[in-house]
């Protein structure tokens, strides 16, 4: 069982990193909505606006809860995030709160002085319940989006497969708020299954950016590519007969994570410099740069 200090800063570190993914899906949603679906886009702002509110409150419990190298890995936000978001705002007229991002940019780490009271713990534990209550409405959501699309009663400028990418990625987030809640102890390195979901994220990343850059950027997309060959075999040798899924030998995940996170941030960087033409908004590459940092720390930990 999770002891109360485990509880409370594995809990707001994941609601910082995941949160922030959240919202960034409503904006992605919203901007990817064509004219005549304004229910649907304005359905997508309320749900980024109250993804808002619960980071902010996640920040508030976090100070002095959560560990430096949490605040350091780059997860909860990059060199990159707090210009994106101002370019995304100019980009796209959708509104986002920057100001979150200096709040997180000032949280203090925990340190052997922290103090983890009874109080902050059922503070935590309802931000928890009331994040599950939110995600199961983002859930059906997506999920309505994403069966639309299938059956061609909507189309929107987002790949299905990233739709149903953003769906996964929520399940995901709930099965880990759930299990907090229940005070299950995590194990002490990621598991075959959690390192098999990250690599096959990281594929789909390397997928998307190959089809969303700009036909001319020949360099990129073949690096894309070569990336989304890379990941293929790796997600390929996670499983073996019988559907079971093991880590492979070697630390190929690990390297290739980090190099790939090393063309995300290129392109995010060329995106916001007006230096690599693509479909993307800055945002949505600095997103996919954060989630890269994500699964880094989780392989090094």
């Amino acid at each position: 069982m999770l002891s109360r200090e485990e509880f409370i800063r594995l809990s707001l570190e994941n609601n910082l990193f995941w949160l922030r993914i959240m919202k960034d899906h409503a904006i992605f949603i919203e901007n990817a909505l064509p004219a005549p679906e304004i229910r649907l886009a304005q359905e997508a702002d309320r749900f980024k606006q109250q993804f808002e509110q619960l980071l902010a409150s996640t920040i508030i419990l976090a100070n002095a809860s959560v560990s430096k190298e949490s605040l350091l890995s780059g997860e909860f936000y990059t060199r990159f995030t707090d210009e994106a978001e101002r370019l995304t705002m100019q980009f796209t007229d959708i509104d986002i709160n920057r100001n979150l991002i200096l709040q997180t940019t000032n949280i203090e780490p925990l340190t052997q002085y922290s103090v983890a009271t009874a109080a902050k713990e059922q503070d935590v534990s309802l931000l928890n319940q009331s994040i599950l209550t939110l995600m199961d409405q983002f859930i059906s959501f997506k999920t309505g989006l994403y069966n639309n699309q299938v059956s061609c009663w909507l189309i929107t400028s987002l790949y299905t497969a990233v739709l149903e990418h953003v769906l996964e990625e929520a399940r995901e987030y709930v099965t880990i708020l759930t299990s907090l809640q229940r005070r299950e102890t995590p194990q002490m390195t990621i598991s075959p299954e959690k390192e098999y979901f990250w690599a096959h994220l990281m594929l789909d990343h390397a997928k998307a950016i190959r089809g969303l850059l700009d036909p001319s950027e020949m360099a990129l997309f073949n690096e894309a590519d070569d990336f989304s060959k890379l990941f293929t075999a790796i997600t390929d040798s996670y499983l073996v007969p019988g559907d079971n899924i093991v880590v492979p030998a070697g630390d190929a995940t690990l390297t290739e994570t980090i190099a790939l996170s090393e063309l995300k941030a290129h392109i995010t960087r060329g995106l916001i410099e007006c230096k690599v033409k693509a479909l993307m908004i800055p945002l949505y590459a600095d997103h996919l740069l954060r989630e890269a940092y994500h699964f880094i720390r989780l392989l090094q930990y």
